[in-house]
């Protein structure tokens, strides 16, 4: 009888501790951290696992439990009734910014017509939510872009740009005029570009943004004023990649010998690029933005767009090393992301990508035997992993460089969703974003 009266009890104490939490995410302030992997498809990540893991246990996302698997498409732009399938970051953060199909290298607006559509961060501002983007490119790239501003080609970033179009305002501009409280990545080179009698940097100071352009200055200033915004640029375009291949090297076409035989190369470890040093880690931006839009916290909380850009950038150089070292990055800031929200009531996590990428993981040269240039195409480059395995990293595409997104689906991890908002099985890609804006605004 103790027994069954214990076992009521803790069916007790355990129902009012989902009440309180349920209750927590109906009362209080509501965080969205949306972490977006540019180009992380199940490839990218089984690279990385198995050079850095041989293929067992070590990376945090592996351990996060609620998972769904999500189609990614665009629209063409000549017909928007037609799927062009395979998108770019353009239309792929367009659909998780807005819920809507587009076409590549459109921001936020519709294929064909052109029309603004409107954004989560938009939505957010409206209703007082604060509102941060965080990226390892410049911080008008594409992922980005489409959550706070609305251009026709994706290369609008700044007044003067070619791509932009007459009477368009440039992606930077729509940025500060919205009032995006926390903006960090790179992108120095925005700063002297033209707003109206002046330069963006002088107008991002008339509208209340401290701006910081080293490491330093970011992991050591003060928090902004709860009422200012903070603005951090740390290159002059994209930051640099934390890894390279030995002496900077890409993957290769195969050289042949005089037989036109292929000559395999010898497997190589990666290393640290030293171009990246002195310049911050995702995990410190990401810190500094969490520190920063708590502060600011209000009775309505916040959205975050946290994205590991390079881990795609590197996949289009055929850099299966620069991609690594950003997937790990990339990896390293989703466990401190969970480790926050974890410890603040009411906040969502959603992992994500907004593409595929042309990365392979393919047989060892054993497999093959004796084979010619013309059965082995593509560019090759024979790794060795942390614990001493050979593992080759492939692209298909012979063009350097730049490598094709591909069209599979991709992950999505998600911590903190209501049971009945939870991401299951085969999802689209454009029911994220119905379920973030259903999350903070309902």
């Amino acid at each position: 009888m103790r027994k069954v009266i214990l076992a009521l009890q803790l069916l007790f104490l355990a129902s009012c501790a989902q009440e309180e939490v349920s209750k927590q995410q109906a009362d209080g302030p509501k965080n969205v951290i949306l972490m977006i992997g540019d180009g992380m498809g199940e490839a990218e990540i089984a690279l990385t696992r198995n050079y850095e893991f041989d293929s067992g246990p070590g990376l945090y996302i592996d351990t996060l439990e609620n998972s769904a698997s999500a189609i990614v498409i665009s629209v063409r732009d000549d017909n928007p009734d037609k799927f062009s399938f395979v998108g770019d970051s353009a239309s792929g953060a367009t659909v998780l910014a807005t819920g809507k199909l587009t076409a590549v290298r459109r921001i936020s607006t519709a294929a064909g017509s052109g029309d603004a559509i409107p954004t989560i961060i938009e939505a957010a501002k409206a209703k007082g939510f604060n509102t941060g983007l965080v990226t390892t490119a410049t911080i008008t790239d594409a992922s980005p872009a489409a959550f706070g501003s609305h251009v026709q080609n994706r290369y609008c970033m700044k007044a003067g740009d070619a791509p932009c179009r007459e009477g368009e305002k440039p992606i930077i501009d729509q940025y500060l005029e919205l009032g995006i409280d926390v903006l960090l990545g790179g992108g120095q080179n925005l700063l002297p570009a033209a707003y109206d009698n002046g330069t963006v940097e002088d107008f991002a100071t008339t509208q209340g943004y401290k701006i910081v352009k080293d490491r330093q200055s970011l992991l050591n200033s003060d928090l902004s004023a709860k009422e200012g915004n903070f603005l951090g640029v740390f290159a002059s375009h994209h930051l640099e990649r934390e890894w390279q291949g030995k002496d900077g090297k890409w993957a290769e076409l195969l050289p042949v010998d005089e037989n036109g035989l292929v000559i395999f190369p010898k497997a190589e470890r990666c290393e640290a690029n030293p171009a990246f040093e002195g310049m911050p880690t995702l995990e410190q931006m990401t810190d500094r933005a969490l520190r920063e839009l708590s502060a600011k916290q209000n009775d309505q909380g916040f959205f975050l767009m946290i994205e590991g850009a390079s881990i795609d950038k590197a996949a289009h150089d055929a850099d299966p090393c620069g991609s690594m070292g950003e997937m790990l990055a990339f990896d390293r800031t989703i466990k401190m992301v969970m480790e926050y929200a974890t410890q603040t009531p009411g906040t969502v996590v959603i992992v994500t990508a907004d593409h595929g990428g042309a990365t392979q993981n393919i047989h060892h040269p054993y497999y093959y035997g004796d084979r010619t240039a013309d059965e082995v195409p593509g560019l090759y480059k024979l790794l060795l992993s942390k614990g001493g395995h050979e593992m080759v990293a492939y692209y298909g595409g012979n063009r350097e460089p730049d490598q094709p997104h591909t069209g599979i689906n991709v992950p999505v991890f998600s911590y903190g969703l209501p049971e009945d908002m939870m991401f299951k099985g085969t999802i689209r890609q454009t029911d994220i974003h119905g379920v973030m804006e259903n999350y903070l605004f309902n």
